[in-house]
């Protein structure tokens, strides 16, 4: 069994993937886990009180689209906490994989959708490129 998974939820299909990602998670770890959401990065050339007007909506965003997920960790009576962090989706996961010292990414994925994926690989193959942590990628 796993002690701290990292599961990151995007928004896409009202978190529909995110909940089955989490349901494979639920049976992988008896300790806790960190829900994350990735925003865009608010440019830097934004400053001051116009920059943190626009991080927080994007925080309440991130927050708003974790909330599928907080619901049913809370009905299964999981330990868990959430991070809203801006960056580049893969990047970000990798980075709090890091700081959260977790030793299992869960995550969905949908294969290649696009010329950029084929390109650059998808979020989950630049996650498996960058981390020596476990990873286990669900399909739909």
């Amino acid at each position: 069994m796993y002690k701290k998974v990292l599961l990151p939820i995007c928004g896409k299909n009202n978190g529909i993937r995110g909940l089955k990602a989490m349901e494979r998670a639920l049976t992988l770890c008896d300790g806790e886990f960190v829900l994350l959401h990735v925003t865009e990065p608010i440019s830097q050339v934004v400053g001051g009180e116009a920059r943190q007007e626009l991080q927080a909506e994007s925080n309440a965003k991130g927050l708003m689209a974790l909330g599928p997920i907080v619901e049913k960790m809370e009905i299964s009576n999981a330990h868990f906490h959430t991070r809203v962090e801006p960056g580049t989706i893969a990047e970000t996961i990798v980075k709090v994989a890091d700081e959260e010292k977790v030793d299992l990414i869960v995550m969905f994925t949908d294969g290649r959708e696009d010329i950029t994926d084929m390109i650059l690989g998808t979020i989950t193959e630049r996650v498996v490129r960058d981390t020596d942590v476990d990873l286990l990628a669900v399909r739909h």
